[in-house]
């Protein structure tokens, strides 16, 4: 190889390098200006999710205040009368394992011998009577040990129920409350004691 070509090649390499370097300028831009926008649409979709949050919050506010007002005015749920009514009603214990034990329960309603659990949910899926029936039975028993002998009857209200919410309802002896224009009706035939 000449001097010549030894030069053209070393001049070759070094625009070649000089072109590498404004490349990855470039690219190092580019994930700049990326991780920017990156940055802003996840700020916006959190604040979107606040702001759904929000509603789903105030439509289930509104829900729990029509059913509790209702409630509250007569005092029964499955042909059983009670003494009390409470809305927001919940508390949290540690077990002897270590695990936290947290519940809260939309409307309770409370006499001598029975309590009813009353879930209140903008729109009720097909899931919500078998989970009240697995679960809030037990914590309500685990955080409340002195309500533990007496009869529990479940309740689910909602303003919109799903295609399967009765079936599974009356399968598991869940009673359910629905809006009808300025009622509240009750389908309750089905509700047993747990």
């Amino acid at each position: 190889m000449t001097d010549q070509e030894l030069k053209d090649l070393v001049a070759s390499l070094t625009i070649d390098r000089k072109e590498l370097d404004r490349q990855i300028k470039n690219l190092q831009a580019e994930q700049e200006k990326t991780d920017r926008q990156m940055k802003e649409t996840d700020r916006k979709l959190k604040n979107l999710g606040i702001n759904l949050s929000g509603i789903s919050d105030s439509n289930g506010a509104f829900a729990e205040e029509i059913f509790y007002n209702s409630l509250e005015e007569n005092m029964n749920f499955a042909n059983v009368h009670f003494d009390s009514i409470s809305k927001l009603f919940g508390g949290q214990i540690k077990t002897p394992d270590g695990t936290i034990i947290r519940d809260q329960f939309d409307i309770v309603m409370i006499n001598d011998t029975s309590i009813a659990l009353i879930e209140i949910k903008y729109k009720a899926q097909s899931d919500y009577p078998k989970k009240m029936v697995e679960k809030k039975i037990r914590n309500f028993k685990l955080l409340f040990p002195m309500y533990e002998k007496y009869n529990v009857y479940l309740g689910l209200g909602s303003l919109s129920f799903d295609d399967f919410v009765v079936k599974n309802a009356k399968e598991l002896g869940v009673g359910l409350l629905k809006q009808s224009g300025n009622i509240i009706e009750y389908s309750t035939d089905w509700v047993r004691a747990y």
